[in-house]
């Protein structure tokens, strides 16, 4: 492949968004590795016998979890019935699954009711039931209780304080799972013999499963002594409700491992998956490919000057690989939302990137072959309905007031309505997946 001619940094960059969001959608990843055959069902290698039990009990939770249970009812036909509880609009008819629609990123009233059907249904079960969950991004508040003493708004305030001043999902994760009275495996704990198998599509970095939906059928080695000082040295504890604090403390004194066994746990999908499947898309299309990171944390303001710092290197000195170059990173950048404008961080990246590829102009380093790229793989970046966005210097040009008016979207967090006038959207639509983000930069 290294003489075919690379293509254009815009068409690479539509191949790569389809073809890594397509690797990790259910509809794929199900049909190579969940098959019956008679009454012996294959799931993600992990073999089981049907005529052991009654029936599958099912639970599906988070972004992927309508389109995950799609595949296992089209495999198991009348054998399953269950609940599925997602903040992505109904979409499938599933005969025998009750649907709720919850809430994103902060739970609502629906994500409760959600929680407490979730709670009965698996509580009673018995040994003769196989319980089947298809866990995914967005199901901590897809199925969301709050402890007694804590209110849902109490949980919302304290969730917006923490994403509006930059704090990790890690640490907002770790946080709210010891909030969730089914979070850090209790919902497993419910019914500790009944056989159990986890299928996980992961959303964070490092694919930590407790981290995964606030983990609520695996273990979990932290406390709520964890948490609270989590809030402590984040410097936010006049920031969150006067219930958050008080309560972990108590809850922390109190604490015991939630105990189960017979618990069964296959992640299927991560960003791995997904840049491993850009990586390709890169290496056929002529391009010099490198996968840096698939760890990638960081402010989106910050993380916009590494890449941009990288593709300067490639264009002067084509380090660390030379042109025609792709540079992939996933993970998940964070962002300080100082405005009431309209983007997430993967638009806020882009456009901060444009910014510094403006000014490079003035210092007579322009950086002029180089285009910049990041979206979210389940197609919806912040309050916008974009997945995120590409720009290049050639996206400068147009810009009617220059450097001022990109300063003025970004002081407003107005990234998507930037876009939105000058071109760069990346839109997807909703994908049925979520493996965090993929980012990088093209130099053509």
């Amino acid at each position: 492949m290294k003489n075919q001619r690379a293509v254009s940094a815009e068409r690479l960059l539509q191949r790569i968004v389809e073809h890594s969001i397509n690797t990790v959608k259910p509809s794929t990843l199900f049909e190579h590795q969940f098959h019956l055959t008679a009454d012996k069902l294959n799931s993600f290698g992990y073999s089981i016998d049907l005529r052991n039990y009654r029936e599958v009990k099912c639970v599906a939770i988070g972004k992927s979890a309508e389109a995950m249970a799609f595949e296992v009812k089209r495999k198991l036909g009348g054998r399953v019935n269950g609940i599925i509880a997602t903040p992505v609009e109904r979409h499938f008819d599933i005969e025998d699954f009750k649907f709720f629609h919850t809430g994103h990123p902060f739970p609502n009233e629906e994500s409760v009711k959600a929680g407490k059907a979730v709670r009965d249904f698996v509580a009673v079960s018995d040994e003769k039931d196989l319980l089947l969950f298809l866990i995914s991004g967005g199901g901590s508040a897809s199925i969301f209780l709050p402890p007694e003493g804590v209110s849902l708004d109490d949980i919302k305030q304290m969730t917006k304080a923490l994403l509006d001043n930059g704090v990790s999902i890690w640490k907002i994760n770790l946080i709210r799972r010891h909030l969730s009275v089914l979070g850090g495996g209790k919902l497993s704990a419910l019914v500790p013999k009944q056989k159990k198998i986890s299928l996980i599509i992961s959303d964070v970095a490092g694919d930590d499963v407790i981290s995964i939906a606030s983990g609520p059928t695996v273990r979990d080695n932290t406390t709520p002594n964890d948490a609270y000082r989590l809030l402590e040295k984040s410097g936010l504890k006049d920031k969150v409700p006067k219930s958050i604090l008080p309560f972990l403390e108590k809850a922390g004194k109190d604490f015991a491992i939630p105990r189960f066994e017979n618990n069964v746990v296959r992640m299927i999908a991560s960003n791995a998956d997904a840049l491993s499947a850009a990586e390709k898309v890169g290496i056929e299309n002529g391009f010099n490919t490198l996968v840096l990171t698939r760890f990638f944390e960081m402010d989106a303001e910050n993380a916009a000057d590494f890449l941009v710092s990288i593709a300067r290197s490639i264009e002067l000195e084509g380090n660390p690989i030379p042109a025609p170059a792709l540079i992939l990173l996933g993970g998940e950048t964070t962002v300080r939302v100082k405005g009431n404008g309209k983007g997430g961080r993967n638009q806020h990246l882009v456009l901060t990137a444009l910014r510094k590829l403006a000014a490079l102009s003035r210092n007579n380093s322009v950086v002029t072959r180089t285009s910049v790229f990041s979206f979210g793989t389940d197609g919806k970046d912040g309050n916008s309905d974009d997945a995120g966005a590409f720009a290049s210097f050639n996206t400068f040009e147009k810009v009617d007031g220059g450097l001022e008016e990109i300063e003025r979207r970004i002081s407003s967090n107005d990234s998507n309505s930037f876009f939105r006038k000058y071109g760069g959207l990346i839109t997807t639509g909703p994908t049925d997946t979520n493996v965090m983000d993929i980012l990088g930069i093209i130099v053509a």
